[in-house]
């Protein structure tokens, strides 16, 4: 059983765990959809995000590593949805978001 939060929230004052409850909490809400390309997240992005490229050396090692991530606005902090990794890098790589 996952948290209740009142969404958005500011990413920044989040733990982990309630990073994870706040991610499964958009996952429900956006029913299982990628807030970026709308797609499933419990499968790949598109082949027109598979193909985007781009420079992986800008990004942490294990970036990929969890397939969902919680996308938030890098200049407030306040959390905008649950997207696939691949999604998340590039709304950042290419949308600066």
């Amino acid at each position: 059983m996952i948290g209740y939060y009142k969404l958005p929230v500011n990413y920044r004052k989040l733990t982990d765990k309630e990073r994870r409850e706040v991610r499964l909490q958009y996952v429900d809400e956006q029913k299982g959809a990628c807030y970026y390309c709308r797609s499933p997240l419990d499968q790949k992005p598109p082949g027109r995000i598979e193909m985007m490229k781009i420079d992986w050396s800008l990004f942490p090692p294990g970036f990929l590593k969890a397939p969902v991530h919680l996308h938030h606005d890098h200049n407030t902090g306040m959390t905008l949805g649950a997207v696939h990794s691949r999604c998340n890098a590039v709304l950042w790589f290419y949308h600066g978001e």
